[in-house]
């Protein structure tokens, strides 16, 4: 099947997908494009078709989409490389453990050198899965726990270091939700502190 044909199988399957109401998408399981998808998940021309491919087959070939979602963390846009290594994160969609020889090379990489934080960050969960399996996976771990340039990236790099599984797994969301909060409250308590001293101070000068 040609490049292009192969696209228009997927974009129609997702056209017919979405007309439907979501209660009766099921219907269509049977029919999905799985060859197409994976190909257009690594060489379409739209990111949002290539990041739609890669849910599809996380949700439906896990299993048979490895190299998949392997070779789409080099896409040149972020958030379809965030679904690539979602892919590959989902437990509950694998039939079989992930090969360390195939996977570590390549997420070690994407630690490493990828240019956004969001996708460093959302490969430390894997990596920490398969340290106990490979040294180069945990070796990868303490580097970016030191160096990264990110604190987000260094906080959950070294939370899976030390085997602080959920801390290890939070969104960066979540992380800076926590850390606005910790300064909401210390500048709560500073203004409080502040406040009593001078009370204190004001209470002091009547008494004098």
């Amino acid at each position: 099947m040609r490049a292009d044909a192969q696209s228009d199988a997927v974009v129609d399957f997702f056209r017919r997908w979405n007309a439907l109401p979501a209660k009766q998408r099921y219907q269509l399981a049977p029919e999905i494009p799985i060859p197409e998808m994976q190909s257009a998940a690594l060489s379409h021309p739209s990111p949002w078709v290539r990041r739609g491919s890669l849910s599809f087959l996380d949700h439906y070939a896990n299993g048979d989409s490895l190299r998949t979602f392997l070779d789409a963390l080099d896409d040149p846009v972020p958030f379809v490389r965030e679904m690539a290594l979602h892919g590959l994160s989902c437990e509950r969609c694998k039939t079989a453990e992930l090969c360390v020889a195939d996977v570590v090379p390549v997420l070690n990489r994407v630690l490493a050198r990828d240019i956004s934080p969001e996708v460093r960050h959302k490969a430390i969960p894997i990596l920490m899965r398969l340290a106990n399996r490979d040294s180069f996976a945990q070796e990868a771990l303490e580097q970016s726990s030191r160096y990264d340039e990110d604190a987000l990236v260094r906080q959950v790099a070294t939370a899976a270091l030390e085997g602080r599984e959920q801390d290890a797994r939070r969104s960066r969301h979540d992380l800076l939700r926590r850390a606005k909060t910790r300064k909401g409250k210390t500048i709560v308590s500073r203004h409080f502190t502040t406040q009593l001293s001078s009370s204190e101070e004001k209470s002091e000068l009547r008494l004098d």
